[in-house]
């Protein structure tokens, strides 16, 4: 006699289910991309000093070309979010990775700064589209209450190819030129991309949204959750509310303040970061300090950053999360003035900059946990990606500010004065939003400690 299908709410059984083997598949191949992201990222900030010189780049115009990718960035994260909620996330995020790999390769062959505004732009697309479909993607094969835990350690992978970038640039760029530091940035997007074609599982929420096949959501499911006994001829639900992938549903209900304040939080963070990141190095240089220094001080703050990242996770799985990321921005608020107040000397500066890293660089990692419990499923890619689009706009206006700075030629701690006193308002924009749980909660059903059986789940 054949088993009558039965109803699953996938959200439920998903948010509920042991941590096992595929969410840790899923965690390393999302932390890779992160990775990878990050080290493209900043990879104009560690050869900028070179390719200043080669290509006859003076500081006013190297504003337009630290922003070109940030500008992609924004226009990837828009694009390739809300294609992610249309489009799946595996689908996405792979193409993402494709496009700022090639793009990064590409720009070897850039002999001017129209070329290279160009490929930085494109590669920019590529780098903006691929975190929010990563995030999302973690988030929704992660349980519930390990789910904040997971998507920072994911994200942490942002710091680490940062990190590695630094390492690999200081002895790269110094030795073999800038181009060397591309062909790395390039083919390591590339390779991985392969892998996640072959690995990469598809998220269950948007197979199960779109109607994707029974046998293969089941056998998905069976992969988190080995226990539930999964079916082809069952049926598959999403009890949580389906607004569909538009903005307005970011404005529904007790989400607009909290999408208003989060936009503020990621438009001022990555605004105050990727100045430095972009503008530091090249500032030390011209104070005095060598490349390889300089280059160093970059990597300082990625491992502030990482440590920062599982520090804030730890106290924000004891503590009210909001509250411990508003403190951190008022730290790194600190911490980037006291950059200033090194004067354009190593030590202090890179300690300045391991405190930085700790505070302000983990705080970016926490804005993401957050954002991913602030909307529901339908709309959460979509939600991501506006969040940080709203970041990647700070982030093209920070390295042009630093530019137009740079023209009145100010003493060395005026830079991080006027830019880190910006961070005290995205630690009250976090102070004020709603507790996220509740929306969490709310939204996609909070773990019970328990799996809810199927005729739990009846619609």
């Amino acid at each position: 006699m054949t088993e009558s299908p039965r109803t699953w709410d996938v959200a439920d059984r998903l948010n509920a289910a042991p941590l096992g083997s595929w969410h840790w598949v899923v965690l390393a191949l999302t932390f890779a991309v992160a990775a990878v992201d990050g080290l493209d990222a900043q990879i104009i900030g560690f050869t900028a000093p070179q390719l200043a010189a080669e290509l006859g780049i003076g500081n006013d115009r190297l504003g337009p070309v630290f922003s070109a990718a940030l500008l992609g960035m924004t226009g990837g994260a828009l694009l390739f979010g809300g294609l992610g909620d249309r489009l799946g996330r595996r689908r996405m995020l792979i193409f993402c990775v494709l496009l700022f790999g090639g793009g990064t390769l590409v720009t070897v062959f850039a002999h001017s700064v129209q070329a290279l505004l160009v490929l930085r732009l494109v590669t920019g697309l590529g780098l903006g589209g691929a975190l929010p479909n990563a995030v999302t993607l973690m988030a929704e094969c992660a349980p519930a209450r390990h789910r904040p835990l997971l998507v920072t350690l994911m994200y942490i992978g942002f710091s680490v190819g940062g990190l590695f970038g630094g390492v690999v640039a200081e002895a790269l760029v110094v030795e073999h030129g800038w181009r060397a530091m591309f062909y790395v940035g390039g083919g390591l997007p590339l390779g991985l991309a392969l892998v996640l074609w072959w690995l990469l599982p598809e998220s269950p929420h948007y197979l199960t949204r779109t109607g994707a096949g029974g046998e293969r959501l089941a056998r998905l499911l069976g992969r988190f959750d080995r226990a539930g006994g999964y079916a082809p001829h069952d049926r598959y639900v999403l009890a949580e509310a389906a607004p569909g992938a538009r903005l307005s549903a970011l404005f529904e209900g007790q989400r607009r303040r909290n999408t208003l304040l989060l936009w503020l939080a990621f438009f001022i963070n990555l605004l105050v970061l990727f100045f430095l990141l972009n503008w530091l190095p090249k500032l030390l240089v011209d104070h005095g300090v060598s490349l390889a220094l300089a280059i160093r001080t970059t990597v300082m703050f990625n491992i502030g950053g990482v440590l920062g990242a599982l520090v804030l996770a730890w106290l924000s799985s004891r503590y009210n999360p909001r509250r411990m990321l508003a403190t951190f921005f008022a730290l790194g608020a600190v911490s980037i003035m006291a950059i200033g107040f090194g004067d354009g000397h190593f030590l202090p500066v890179a300690m300045a900059c391991l405190a930085t890293g700790l505070f302000a660089g983990a705080a970016q990692v926490g804005l993401y946990p957050i954002a991913t419990q602030v909307y529901p499923s339908a709309v959460r890619a979509t939600g991501v990606g506006w969040a940080q689009a709203w970041g990647r706009i700070g982030s093209i206006f920070g390295p042009l500010a630093g530019g137009w700075l740079a023209v009145l030629e100010p003493q060395f701690v005026v830079y991080f004065l006027l830019f880190g006193a910006p961070l005290l308002l995205a630690a009250a924009a976090i102070a004020a939003m709603h507790d996220v749980g509740v929306a969490e909660h709310q939204y996609d059903g909070a773990a019970t400690g328990r799996h809810p059986q199927p005729e739990e789940r009846q619609p």
